[in-house]
């Protein structure tokens, strides 16, 4: 069986971007305590369930996952949101409450 997106996106998180989850929510949703050096006190919550980052990938994929060729829509769609995270991550404001999907990207807040 494969990897799903999220999963994906939480060991790429973990493995190349220094981040630490520290456990789930009431509703389920991961906290995120560190990401690339910055800790956050409380943790962001990842607002989103495994079902809708799937579709926010394959909604990237049709936005713009051709950024890489040779690869599938999906991959490409992934990449993308990947790429967004880490924009998002690296703002001039340092986000406090959590990670969010919306129109086909992920934000932080």
């Amino acid at each position: 069986m494969t990897m799903s997106y999220l999963t994906r996106l939480v060991k790429a998180i973990e493995e190349e971007d220094g981040g630490l989850f520290v456990g789930q929510d009431a509703d389920g949703h991961l906290l995120l305590a560190e990401y690339r050096g910055k800790r956050f006190v409380p943790p962001l919550v990842l607002d989103f369930t495994e079902e809708e980052f799937d579709a926010a990938v394959h909604t990237a994929a049709r936005g713009g996952g051709s950024a890489w060729p040779g690869v599938s829509a999906p991959e490409g769609g992934y990449r993308l949101l990947s790429v967004h995270l880490y924009e998002s991550m690296s703002g001039e404001r340092t986000p406090t409450r959590r990670l969010y999907l919306s129109n086909g990207q992920v934000w932080a807040e």
